[in-house]
């Protein structure tokens, strides 16, 4: 049986609020772990957004995340014009490797869902 010796009573508590957090921080890591067909619809979608703006030159003006399902959220920098995102969103839509897609601009929604 292994037993500790600590010097101080602060090497003690340092040593129990050491325990106490690796436990909680390893009680709250959440673990998403996809199916090779969500990661398959997920990767294809990927693909399509990111040859989008890349294509329209884009890809430095848009930030988005493509969920498991293939739905993506997309966000447009204040200098992009209302025409060219709505294209850009259009382009998305028509797509079948996207689910659907979610846009905003400076914390508005934009090209709300059809």
């Amino acid at each position: 049986m292994a037993f500790f010796i600590f010097r101080t009573d602060k090497m003690k508590l340092q040593y129990i609020f050491f325990i106490a957090s690796f436990s909680l921080l390893t009680a709250c890591a959440e673990t998403e772990v996809l199916t090779k067909k969500e990661m398959a619809i997920q990767s294809k979608a990927d693909a399509y957004v990111s040859n989008v703006l890349f294509d329209h030159d884009m890809s430095e003006t848009a930030s988005y995340n493509v969920n498991k399902d293939g739905s993506v959220v997309i966000k447009f920098a204040e200098s992009v014009s209302s025409k060219k995102y709505t294209k850009i969103v259009d382009l998305l839509r028509s797509n079948k490797a996207v689910d659907s897609v979610y846009a905003e601009q400076s914390g508005n929604e934009v090209c709300g869902t059809p």
